[in-house]
């Protein structure tokens, strides 16, 4: 083990520096946001690195010796953020100022709202590449950000907490009453986005 730490203790560095740039630059891009529309569409921003030991069972997990070399390539979620938003609409403009914005590049994305999981997930993902400095370099580090509204965000802690209950074995009962969870958030998001429109609407009204 203690090889394994002292392999992946520089690329660790950079983890951190990359969460540091992406917290500045998503923060600058919302205040943008919202001096623009004189409305905030972020509920709340969790942040984290993944620890080194959840790096080592993900990269065995997957059968990968433990390197930074494997570590860079295999597992995308190092560094992450998740956004959490009001309403569904803001989901979609906060995915759009993040990919309008120039400091970012973006890898890949996908849209599991539209087209959720088979176990009812839904949320969508950014998996970015973000600059760091380091002794006069420029180093591109990947992050995966999540955005997702305060419904979906309800929905997944709970899958989590059965997910880590039954050790990824669940019953299909149970599975079976997570999924029509999921259906039940996923129409509560529409009425919401529904009420905002109309409160939109009585707003621009009085202006």
């Amino acid at each position: 083990m203690g090889d394994y730490y002292n392999d992946l203790s520089d690329i660790l560095i950079k983890y951190d520096f990359a969460l540091e740039t992406l917290t500045t630059e998503l923060n600058i891009l919302i205040k943008e946001y919202e001096f623009n529309n004189k409305v905030n569409p972020v509920e709340h921003i969790k942040t984290r690195i993944k620890s080194r030991e959840s790096a080592i069972r993900k990269l065995k997990r997957k059968g990968y010796e433990i390197t930074k070399e494997n570590l860079i390539l295999h597992v995308h979620d190092m560094v992450g953020v998740r956004v959490v938003c009001s309403f569904l609409s803001d989901v979609y403009d906060i995915v759009r100022i993040i990919k309008n914005s120039k400091l970012f590049k973006i890898k890949s994305e996908e849209d599991f709202i539209k087209n959720p999981k088979t176990s009812g997930y839904s949320s969508y993902h950014l998996n970015i590449l973000v600059p760091i400095h380091l002794n006069g370099k420029v180093e591109y580090i990947e992050a995966e950000i999540q955005i997702r509204t305060m419904a979906m965000d309800f929905w997944a802690s709970l899958d989590h907490k059965i997910q880590y209950k039954f050790d990824g074995e669940i019953p299909e009962e149970v599975a079976d009453e997570i999924y029509n969870c999921s259906i039940e958030i996923k129409e509560l998001d529409k009425k919401m986005y529904d009420m905002n429109t109309i409160m939109k609407k009585y707003k621009d009204s009085c202006n």
